[in-house]
């Protein structure tokens, strides 16, 4: 369940990273159902070969968050896995121009429009690309590939002009990550944020009636300690408190 592995349903490819240890993993719900098992699919020979790596727990669509002052709605689209004990991750990584990254859950202040971002699509590749939506809600969608979207990141191409998607269909459950500092001086330069998690591709018609798609991604940070607070999961954390979840906590084995 390494950052850019291909996981999949029987229907489904996705792509996810281990959250606690490597017995726990997540990726996008909406292809998945509770107790549906899990497979990684591998290039053999001239096809792809399937291994079972474990099942869905549960699944969350949506969660609401309670702020200090406020309480609000948030799209999660995300799956908690149950992994077998023979599919094991030391540890979630990267690499970026033959640089290896450490990858930390961002939970800071809300992302601006235009924020660099990278996307490691089911190929392999580091889409680049901004945030051209920062947080946004539509409740008025009418096509059944989507439900309505609370609290999600658009992404597209940083070309000015009309918005397009850096990713296609296949890409969900891809990691949305932060680009890496153009000098690496110091220690703090081998670490990555992930923003989010690609659920889908949002599209729509400008007042010239030019197509525009964005890439449409959860906000992990916002939405981690909820889904990790759920009684179905919280069993499995062994007492490390919600808040304290990330990518880069993984347990090594005995």
């Amino acid at each position: 369940m390494g950052v850019g592995s291909p996981v999949a349903s029987a229907r489904h490819f996705m792509f996810s990273g281990t959250v606690i240890d490597e017995t726990t993993g997540i990726t996008v719900a909406h292809a998945l159902n509770a107790d549906q098992e899990v497979m990684v699919y591998q290039p053999q020979n001239n096809g792809n070969t399937a291994q079972v790596i474990g099942r869905c727990i549960d699944k969350f669509q949506d969660v609401q968050v309670i702020g200090e002052r406020s309480e609000c709605t948030m799209t999660a689209d995300m799956a908690v896995l149950d992994l077998l004990p023979d599919f094991y991750v030391p540890r979630n990584a990267v690499k970026v121009d033959g640089k290896e990254f450490r990858l930390k859950i961002y939970k800071g202040e809300r992302l601006p429009a235009k924020t660099p971002v990278m996307v490691l699509d089911q190929k392999g590749e580091l889409r680049k690309g901004i945030i051209r939506r920062p947080p946004f809600t539509d409740t008025l969608l009418e096509t059944k590939k989507m439900n309505n979207l609370y609290n999600v990141m658009g992404i597209g191409a940083a070309d000015e002009g009309k918005a397009m998607a850096i990713t296609s269909p296949g890409d969900s459950g891809a990691l949305v990550l932060s680009v890496p500092p153009e000098r690496n001086d110091n220690a703090e330069d081998d670490e990555l944020f992930v923003y989010g998690i690609v659920i889908g591709l949002y599209s729509w018609k400008d007042r010239s009636g030019e197509d525009n798609s964005v890439t449409i991604s959860n906000v992990l940070g916002g939405i981690i300690s909820e889904v990790f607070s759920s009684t179905n999961i919280i069993e499995r954390l062994r007492n490390i408190p919600v808040d304290n979840i990330d990518f880069t906590q993984i347990a090594q084995p005995d």
